[in-house]
């Protein structure tokens, strides 16, 4: 549904520009900035805890929001290779499930933290359109690398890891860098008759499988926590860009 608004609000934008002529050909590259938004399609494994599952417990990635950097080289008339980087997203974690200090049912959703990742992606993408046309929309596919870094505990969680599972100091978090499939739809307006500026949004779907571990020390050794995470976010940028 965001990506259907994002592109319409392009071929808004593109109506009233009028008409342009923007050469895309060998050898044209293009240069985008923009705003970016990470929604996490996420699910997760039960939790284990020392080995033992917790029944219906599992962790949740909330939105991020960051800049983007994008970009496309052509190497042939309606052919190009697409670049997506961008600052580090930076997303709130919680989690569910685990034992509850009181008895009964285990607990709700509670703040467990928050992480940082880049998720640089390479495609090759598809211009469909003729090579001078004022609007060129565009289809990729290829590869997406995820690296996860700052991830946090909250002191919420931290308070619970001492008080109920007898950790003796702060507890840490680390999730484990990804590879995966990548898909991107987009499109390019141009500003004016002839500009080199233009206007972009585009979404892609990433592949995103990652393993998050929760550690902390207790007076028998370490206790860890782990489960297998799928991220999998759709990424939405709206932005403007220069061909070069």
């Amino acid at each position: 549904m965001k990506a259907a608004y994002l592109l319409a609000a392009g071929l808004a934008l593109a109506a009233s520009a009028g008409q342009a002529l923007a050469d895309y050909e060998k050898g044209t590259i293009i240069g985008r900035i923009g705003a970016g938004w990470v929604d996490p399609n996420d699910d997760s494994n039960w939790l284990r805890l020392d080995g033992t599952e917790l029944p219906d417990s599992r962790i949740y990635v909330d939105t991020g929001e960051s800049a983007t950097i994008t970009g496309s080289w052509l190497f042939a008339d309606h052919w190009g290779l697409g670049l997506l980087v961008a600052f580090p997203f930076k997303h709130d974690l919680k989690i569910s499930g685990l034992p509850n200090p009181n008895g009964g049912a285990s607990l709700g959703r509670v703040n467990l933290g928050d992480i940082e990742h880049l998720p640089p992606t390479l495609t090759v993408q598809w211009f469909p359109v003729c090579v001078e046309s004022w609007i060129q929309p565009y289809a990729g596919i290829g590869v997406n690398y995820t690296t996860f870094m700052d991830e946090d505990i909250s002191r919420t969680a931290n308070n619970y890891f001492m008080t109920v599972l007898g950790a003796q100091a702060g507890a840490s978090l680390d999730l484990k860098d990804s590879w995966g499939l990548a898909g991107e739809l987009g499109v390019d307006i141009a500003l004016g008759r002839k500009s080199q500026w233009l206007f972009n949004a585009a979404v892609w779907y990433l592949d995103l499988d990652s393993r998050a571990k929760i550690r902390f020390p207790t007076v028998t050794g370490t206790t860890e926590i782990k489960t297998d995470l799928d991220i999998d976010p759709w990424v939405y940028s709206v932005g403007i860009g220069y061909r070069f």
